[in-house]
């Protein structure tokens, strides 16, 4: 790995004999450093906005503006709240004032008149923490690049390996030309790479960045789910596969399906309503199954409707002698004809050819939908008209048998 850039030290103090002095001694003292003065908080200002700063070494009593004052602007700046700052202060002043220092985010004080192997043994620790934290970070910038690259040669050999397997049919080899751009999507790396971004925003305090770093990562595992759609279809049509009920919370279910599918509407123009008519409560059922199930009828919704509307309505009933969850996926999209309706729940099918080029998809959403609203005792039915739209009903009981 190569060795870490050079590290940067600002200096600010109003005395250039001082500044003088600190400059001498990190020069002498401190390979691989750069200094950079400020004979004032505002020039220091400047200097930080202009330049990438590792440490701050900050003189207290200041005119115009203090030191107290320049750090707290300089605090207030997400990107610079990890530069470490070292008050330099008389020594004679009280605890009260180093506390004040403290509240501000200083990381250490120093006391004039300077005592030259306090001060660079102080510097010293610092930089070397920097330095570590800076190679650590450049060591798992490494290790995801070639995680992506380990996985995108597997991709390429996986794909290799199902285009000789499944040449003899017509359907599957129909599958691989439709999911071809899919499965070339490099997912694994934004995966990766959205994950160290939560690690780092968590470390530097950004928590303002979690929620939409947490949507990107949803939205980017539900993709990559795709890939495994084929898998899931071979599964259930070899009986492969069963259901694992527990109880959950419907509406917050919902409301993380809402949060993946957002993008997918967003990118379309599409306006999406949600309508629940009652209290949902608790649901026991395959949650795992419910979600794929709802978010997939909802991606097909917002995949098929450019500038319209795409609604979800959820609402429980009572009917003989049971109670339902009824799920309604409405929108305005380019609607199917009747005889597209009929090949709708077949696996690899999806409208007709020309819907697959303009609109992508392996044509398994919808099956595998089905396949699922079947293993939970519930039905599954849609209407619609070319052009004007489609509806989706999805009936499952509330609690489902195992």
């Amino acid at each position: 790995m190569q060795q870490p850039e050079q590290l940067t030290i600002l200096i600010v103090d109003d005395n250039k004999n001082n500044l003088l002095s600190l400059r001498a001694l990190i020069e002498e003292y401190l390979d691989n450093v750069a200094v950079i003065e400020a004979s004032s908080g505002i020039t220091a200002l400047s200097v930080v906005m202009k330049h990438s700063i590792d440490l701050i070494i900050l003189d207290v009593q200041m005119p115009e503006m203090d030191g107290f004052e320049t750090a707290k602007i300089i605090r207030s700046w997400p990107k610079m709240q990890v530069i470490p700052i070292v008050f330099l202060t008389a020594a004679y002043k009280n605890k009260e004032f180093e506390q004040q220092g403290f509240a501000i985010g200083a990381a250490d004080y120093l006391t004039k008149p300077i005592d030259p192997s306090q001060l660079i043994s102080r510097i010293k620790s610092y930089l070397y923490f920097i330095v570590q934290e800076r190679l650590h970070q450049e060591e798992l910038i490494q290790k995801v690049k070639e995680r992506t690259l380990e996985l995108s040669i597997i991709n390429q050999q996986l794909q290799s390996a199902k285009s000789i397997a499944e040449t003899a049919n017509l359907a599957k080899s129909r599958f691989l030309a439709n999911m071809s751009h899919e499965l070339r999507t490099p997912l694994n790396a934004i995966i990766g790479y959205t994950e160290l971004l939560q690690d780092y925003a968590v470390d530097t305090q950004q928590l303002e960045c979690d929620e939409d770093l947490h949507k990107i990562l949803s939205a980017s595992q539900h993709l990559l789910a795709l890939i495994d759609d084929m898998l899931d279809i071979s599964k259930i049509e070899m009986g492969n596969i069963s259901i694992t009920c527990e109880s959950f919370d419907l509406t917050l279910l919902i409301k993380e399906v809402i949060e993946t599918i957002q993008p997918l509407m967003e990118e379309h123009h599409n306006n999406f309503q949600l309508q629940q008519q009652n209290e949902l409560g608790s649901m026991y059922a395959d949650s795992t199954k419910i979600r794929q199930i709802l978010f997939n009828l909802l991606s097909n919704a917002a995949k098929f409707t450019e500038q319209g509307e795409v609604n979800l309505i959820v609402s429980t009933q009572h009917i003989a002698g049971r109670d339902w969850v009824c799920f309604q996926v409405t929108d305005t999209g380019i609607g199917m004809t009747e005889q597209q309706v009929q090949q709708l729940f077949k696996p690899f099918t999806q409208g007709d050819t020309s819907s697959t080029r303009k609109y992508g998809g392996a044509g398994l959403g919808l099956a595998i939908a089905h396949r699922f609203v079947e293993m939970m005792q519930g039905d599954i039915s849609v209407e619609s008209q070319l052009q004007q739209g489609t509806t989706f009903k999805v009936s499952i009981p509330l609690t489902v048998n195992n």
